[in-house]
This record gives structure tokens, sequence and C-alpha cells, in this order.
């Protein structure tokens, strides 16, 4: 079985530039920013590296620029730090909305700082199926057997669950601790499902871009209109440089590693092409894997005595350059990905929303009387609202209701995409408010 055509996400899952503050202007502390008109949240400490931290935030009090400054000084272990030194990053969310890469270049340009080098950037796509077919849960499971050999980066770090009931990996990582280049791939349902915040701005990019029909419950409807719920799986890359507009690519010939040096600045990601390219070259050097084949031999000889070789285990491998490929991603023109415009914030979850929701459906579905069923839904209906509230771009009650008319629809049937059936509704509901 074969997918030709997935529909994924690829995003900026993390942004964090080293910049130096201009010398000839007042440092670009928290006054600065307040005095520019911007609302500023202060951390009473710094961190190991910097003395002050603090977050510039939206009207609505979201974070929308995280900066540390002031490097803390008698300490050898952040040698080449300079007064003027300074990192900073983009919150999570704003990393799914609009142009982040873009937006940090702006918010840099706009402030006079001195752009050095990107510190940390991840990128991620986020998919249920390999284009090959391979659900990834199986494929990590047979990768953990011994069915496939990677190519590069062999340091392994797996992490599963293994207990009476279930025996099952969800996350592996690839990478030495000194290595530019990481790359992990594991289960983002689960993540966020055990996560301390829900991400809801991650679920609304799934169900726009069609990964699923349901942000709330992470469920997509199948061809005879039923509901089952999805893992969705993120195969990401994180790169950490500290060269100056420069990032090392690493490959493993034999024993030798060899070094590619390849343009590593923020113009290099700042347009929804360039990301993808990069993307693609990261998982051709970092994401490749080799059937693990064995020497054609029914028999060898050991201590001169012709023997029966009676598993593959006993039988040599062959080396990697003569094995075939085992191809996972199918990269054309014909693939969807998807970047929204705009995404709500974090938000964290809600415990006692969660428990009256399950006790109202527990004492729904304890009675029959019709009366009591409607009320019942009435208040589940309200709850659901409040939650589409936060899936929806700055909490906005026309967004999420707009969200909630498309959810309907999807789950009655409407086979079209959510991202049709969206700005469909918040067309009419633009028309309507204008009467």
């Amino acid at each position: 079985m074969t997918h030709d055509k997935q529909t994924r996400c690829i995003n900026v899952d993390w942004l964090e530039v080293y910049c130096l503050e201009p010398l000839d202007q007042t440092p670009l502390d928290a006054d600065y920013f307040r005095r520019k008109g911007y609302l500023v949240k202060e951390r009473e400490y710094g961190t190991r590296v910097y003395n002050q931290m603090f977050e510039i935030l939206d009207n609505n009090l979201n974070p929308i620029m995280e900066v540390r400054r002031d490097p803390a000084s008698g300490d050898s272990s952040f040698s080449g730090l300079v007064p003027e030194s300074c990192h900073l990053r983009l919150p999570n969310w704003v990393l799914y909305q609009g142009n982040p890469v873009r937006t940090m270049m702006e918010f840099l340009v706009q402030h006079n700082y001195i752009f050095k080098r990107i510190f940390r950037l991840d990128i991620a796509l986020d998919f249920e199926y390999f284009d090959s077919g391979d659900k990834p849960a199986d494929f990590v499971r047979r990768y953990l057997r011994g069915k496939f050999r990677k190519i590069n980066q062999c340091n392994l770090t797996a992490h599963g669950e293994d207990n009476w009931k279930i025996h099952s990996w969800n996350s592996l990582s690839w990478g030495a601790r000194t290595s530019m280049i990481s790359t992990k791939l594991y289960n983002k349902t689960k993540e966020l499902e055990e996560g301390k915040t829900k991400k809801p701005y991650i679920r609304t990019a799934w169900m726009e871009a069609g990964l699923i029909d349901n942000p709330m419950t992470c469920e997509k409807m199948k061809e005879d209109g039923k509901m089952h719920k999805v893992d969705i799986w993120r195969l990401e890359f994180s790169m950490k440089s500290s060269l100056n507009g420069y990032i090392d690519y690493e490959m493993q010939n034999r024993k030798r590693v060899e070094k590619q040096r390849i343009p590593h600045t923020l113009s290099s990601y700042d347009t929804k092409d360039k990301l993808w390219q990069r993307y693609q070259d990261l998982v051709y050097h970092y994401f490749r894997f080799k059937h693990a084949e064995y020497v054609d031999l029914t028999q060898v000889y050991h201590g001169g005595v012709l023997e029966s070789v009676h598993s593959h285990y006993e039988k040599p491998l062959k080396r990697k350059d003569r094995c075939r490929d085992k191809r996972l991603f199918y990269f054309d023109n014909e693939h969807d990905f998807l970047t929204l415009s705009q995404c709500p914030p974090d938000a964290k979850r809600n415990r006692e929303d969660d428990i009256l929701e399950r006790r109202l459906r527990m004492y729904r579905d304890q009675h029959i009387e019709r009366d009591i069923r409607q009320a019942c839904d009435v208040i589940l209906q309200n709850i659901d609202l409040h939650k589409l509230v936060n899936y929806s771009p700055e909490h906005l009650t026309k967004e999420a209701r707009a969200l909630q008319i498309t959810l309907a629809r999807k789950l009655n049937g409407d086979v079209r995409d959510a991202a049709v059936i969206l700005n469909e509704i918040k067309k009419m509901l633009e028309e309507e408010s204008m009467y």
C-alpha cells in the first residue's frame, strides 16, 4: 500500500538567534521596550548565562518575543560572550502563524540588533503515513528489530512503553550531543495528550491541513462516515550552530566522517519554498535507511569444515551501498503543505472543565428521559464552544463559531477540505455582521 499524495504540515517549531545590541544607543532592556509602547513581563531572576530575561507581550498579554540579555560575568564556561550579547526567541505559538522567520528578521531590523547567527532552528513535518504506506509505529518497531539500517547519525535513543498490556515505541532520536544537527521521529499526538499545555494551534493546523477532522479529539472521519482516532507523527530536525552564517552537514563514509559547510542564515529559511527545500536536504542526509540484507550463502566454512547456516543472523551483512534503499518519502510537486496565516496562542488545560464534561456525558448516558438528555447536550455544546475559542486566533468568538460550524459539517458528512468549509463559513458570518 502506498499513499501517492499525503497532506502534511511543515513548520518551524523553534527559532532562537544570537545577536549583539547596538553600541551607539541605549541598552535594549525591558525599560527600552516599555518606552517603545510594548507590554513587557520581566522574570525576577535570569538564567545561567544572562542576568536579565523578559517577554514582550501583545495586547492580549500573549508572549510574542523572549529576550535574554546582560551576560553574567566571570564565568569561563561562557567565554566568547561580550557585554552586548543577547538571545532572542519566538514563542512556540507565534511560529505557527504567518512567516515566523520574517517576523524575527523584521524585529531585528526595527530595533537595530546586530545578527550574528541562528542559535537553534527546528523544522518539523507532521503526517499520518509515510509515502511508502508504512505506518510510523510499524516502521519504528521493524527498525528496532534490525530490519533496516540507518545511514549517518548512528547514535540512537529510543523511548516507549513496556508494561503488561502494551509494548510500544513512541520516540526515536539520532545524533550525538556535539552534532550540529539532530533528528527525532515521534508520536506528536501522544505528546500533546500528555503535555502540560494543549497547544491548540498545532491541532488547528492539522485540521486545516486535512490530517484530522476534530481538533479536540484528534479524530478523522472514515469513508463510512465513522470517526476514528489517528496518530500524527512528527519528523523533526534540530539545528544548532556555533558558526556565524554556516552549519556543518556530516556524511559518514565507512569510518570517515566528511563535513560539508552550507549557508545557515535567516534568509535561507524566509520563504515556504526555501524551508521545504532545506527540509528535503535534511531528509536526504539524516533520514535515509537501507534494508538489512545478508550475503546470499546457504553454507559457510567454519574452522575448515563446511557447515550449514541456520539463520540470517549467522550470515554476514552486505555492505550498505549494496543493500536496497528503504524509501519512506517521495518528494515531488504534488504534495500539499500548509503554513497557517493565523493561529491561536497556547492554552493550559482546564482540569475542572474536563471533569465536568466527563461527568455530564456519564450522567446523560445513564438516563433515557429526553428532557434530561437534551439539557445535558446543551451544556456540552456550550463547553465545546468555549473549547473551540482556544482553537481560534486571538480567542475570537466569531472564529470559534466558524470552527464549530465547520466541525459540525465535517461530522455530518461534508467531504470537502476543512479549509474550504472554514473559509465559506467565515465569509457567511462576515456578511451576516454587515446587516
